[in-house]
């Protein structure tokens, strides 16, 4: 269809008939009308005979492949706990399941013996999601991704990368974490 016949309309706007098109993707028919559910703009597809609505602010939901920034809220023995709090790329809110976890395993590319030397509770992270559903699985196997912000433990001041390890400034005190690569560098958390 060409471009002309592209437009944004609101829901319960008529968009097409079911004797031209059948219901696609965000719309409904009823009394023989296509109405459509949200606002959107609308997308007539020839090879199959639908119409569906696009979204011009779609929701934001987790999907593998997807690089997410969050916070530690728990470390196990075998597993981290992450509250998700952004999808990179999306600055809209996430609808649906926020909490992620990291396998010990998914952790480095090195053997990892204990978790609360890598992680600790208030850690921002940024992690890579290598599972969605039914639960949500990260990894921080690569460089890029581990932590990117953390908070000394002892009097909860921003800690700077020293090297391997992060280091407090007030209490001099250093830590070591699976520190990004781009630990510091991120500002939107």
């Amino acid at each position: 269809m060409s471009d002309s016949k592209k437009k944004v309309v609101l829901p319960g706007e008529v968009v097409g008939t079911s004797e031209e098109y059948l219901p696609g993707e965000g719309t409904f028919e009823e009394d023989g009308k296509i109405i459509a559910s949200r606002v959107g703009v609308v997308k007539y597809d020839e090879k199959d005979m639908t119409v569906s609505m696009e979204a011009l602010n779609p929701i934001v939901t987790i999907e593998k492949g997807d690089v997410v920034i969050g916070e530690v809220s728990a470390v196990r023995d075998t597993m981290v706990v992450i509250d998700i709090k952004k999808v990179e790329g999306k600055d809209r809110e996430i609808t649906g399941d926020t909490t992620g976890t990291i396998h010990v395993s998914k952790v480095s590319q090195t053997y990892v013996k204990d978790l609360k030397k890598q992680f600790r509770i208030g850690d921002y992270v940024r992690a890579k999601v290598i599972k969605a559903r039914p639960s949500i699985q990260l990894t921080t196997a690569y460089p890029e991704y581990g932590v990117i912000k953390a908070l000394c433990t002892r009097c909860r001041t921003p800690m700077v990368r020293k090297g391997t390890m992060v280091y407090c400034p007030k209490c001099e005190r250093t830590e070591l974490r699976k520190i990004s690569s781009l630990y510091g560098k991120i500002n939107s958390i």
